[in-house]
C-alpha cells in the first residue's frame, strides 16, 4: 500500500471511530500522563504566606518618680515628628509610639539548614503601660522574595517590618528559623540581632531629658523573644519558657496571616505581665535581706503595692482572636495564681510590719516617764 493509500485508510478509520472509541483513547492518554507525572521526582510543598514572624520586647520601669500622663507621653513617644502616638485609656492606659523602620541585610540563624539571607526592615516602637512600664519592641515578618536578586533599598523601605529571603527555602525553613532565633544565648555573629535594635530604642527613650530618673523602686529589665508560625491548628497555641532570670522565649502557632499580624500585641501584653511577676518576686527576695519588721523591708515592699499592683490586667490589650492564649497561660504556668500568691506575700509582710511598728510605738508610750 502506498503512502497516500495508508493516509487515506487512517482517515477512514478515524471517521468510522465511534464516540466510545474516542472516549477510550482519551482515557488511555490521561493514564499515560498520570504515570509520567508519578515517575517525576516530587518537590516538597512550601508553606504559603510568611515563613515566620520574629520579634523581641524589652520591658522596664519608666524612670520617673510618678506615672506619666497622656500629655507627657506624647512628647516622650514622638519618635517621628508629625505622627501622633496611639492612646488607649481603658481598662489600663496604653501609649504606643509611631512605628519606625530599620534596614537589615544579614543572615538569619537556622540550625541544620542551608544559610538563609534576608534583606528588608525591622519595625520598632516604644510602648508605655499605665504611665509606669516602658517597653521597646521590634519585629519583622520573614517572607520569600520574588527572586534571588537583591533590589534597591526603596523597595524594602516601602514595606516596614518585612524581611525578604533571597536564598532558597524549603518546607523546614520556618521551623529552623524559629529554632535559631529562640535559641539560648546571644545571636550568632552576622545574623539578625534584634537585641541591639531594641536596646538602642530603649536607651533613646530612657535618656529623654524630661525624665527625672528618680524611680520609686529598683527593678531590672526583662527580655522576651518571640516567634510566630502559621499552621493547621484548631486554635492558637502558645509555648512560654523562662531561659534565665531575665530572658523569656515564646513560640506561637496561629491559624492565618491576620492572627500572625496581631501576635505582636499579645507578646507585648505578655511581656508586661511577666515583668510584673519578675519584679514582685525580686522585691520579696530583696526584702529577705532585712528584718521583716524593719523599715528597710517595708521600704522595699510598699512601692510594689503602690505603683505596680494595679497594673495586672492580662489580655486587656490583646486582640480578641488571640485572647484565648491567656486561657492557656492561666492553666500552665497559671500566671494569675502566681501573681496572687506573690501579692498576698507582699501585703502580709507590709501589714505585719505595720502592726509590729504600731505595737512598738504603743509600748514605748506606755513605758515613757511622766
Amino acid at each position: 500500500m502506498t503512502e497516500s493509500n495508508t493516509t487515506a485508510a487512517r482517515r477512514i478509520r478515524a471517521v468510522r471511530a465511534t464516540p466510545l472509541d474516542r472516549e477510550r483513547r482519551r482515557g488511555r492518554a490521561v493514564r499515560l500522563l498520570v504515570r509520567a507525572a508519578e515517575a517525576q521526582p516530587r518537590m516538597p510543598v512550601l508553606p504559603s504566606g510568611p515563613l515566620i514572624a520574629l520579634g523581641q520586647i524589652d520591658t522596664c520601669l519608666l524612670p520617673a518618680a510618678t506615672p506619666w500622663s497622656r500629655d507627657d507621653l506624647e512628647g516622650l513617644l514622638e519618635l517621628m515628628p508629625g505622627r501622633p502616638m496611639l492612646w488607649r485609656e481603658r481598662p489600663m492606659s496604653l501609649a504606643v509610639s509611631p512605628t519606625t523602620a530599620e534596614g537589615v541585610d544579614c543572615l538569619l540563624a537556622a540550625p541544620a539548614h542551608p544559610s538563609v539571607r534576608g534583606i528588608g526592615t525591622v519595625a520598632t516602637r516604644a510602648v508605655v503601660v499605665g504611665g509606669r512600664v516602658l517597653q521597646s519592641s521590634a519585629w519583622s515578618s520573614v517572607v520569600r522574595a520574588g527572586n534571588d536578586q537583591r533590589r534597591n533599598w526603596s523597595h524594602y523601605l516601602s514595606k516596614p517590618g518585612v524581611i525578604e529571603v533571597i536564598s532558597k527555602v524549603n518546607a523546614e525553613t520556618g521551623a529552623r528559623l524559629a529554632e535559631g532565633f529562640l535559641a539560648a544565648g546571644a545571636a550568632p555573629a552576622g545574623t539578625l540581632d534584634l537585641a541591639s535594635i531594641v536596646n538602642r530604642l530603649l536607651g533613646r527613650v530612657r535618656m529623654n531629658p524630661h525624665l527625672d530618673q528618680n524611680v520609686p523602686l529598683q527593678t531590672g529589665t526583662t527580655q522576651l523573644r518571640w516567634a510566630v508560625r502559621i499552621d493547621a491548628v484548631q486554635r492558637p497555641r502558645v509555648a512560654f519558657r523562662l531561659q534565665n532570670d531575665t530572658v523569656r522565649t515564646v513560640l506561637l502557632t496561629v491559624r492565618n496571616e491576620d492572627e500572625l499580624a496581631q501576635a505582636q500585641w499579645f507578646c507585648e501584653d505578655l511581656a508586661v505581665h511577666d515583668w510584673l511577676l519578675t519584679v514582685i518576686a525580686a522585691a520579696l527576695v530583696q526584702s529577705d535581706l532585712f528584718d521583716p519588721r524593719s523599715d528597710e523591708s517595708v521600704a522595699v515592699l510598699a512601692p510594689v503595692l503602690h505603683h505596680l499592683a494595679h497594673l495586672w490586667v492580662p489580655g486587656a490589650h490583646t486582640p480578641r482572636p488571640l485572647r484565648m492564649l491567656w486561657a492557656q497561660l492561666q492553666e500552665d504556668p497559671d500566671f494569675t495564681a502566681d501573681r496572687q500568691g506573690l501579692i498576698d506575700q507582699v501585703r502580709n509582710r507590709v501589714l505585719v510590719a505595720a502592726l509590729d511598728a504600731a505595737q512598738r510605738r504603743a509600748e514605748t508610750k506606755d513605758y515613757s516617764p511622766d
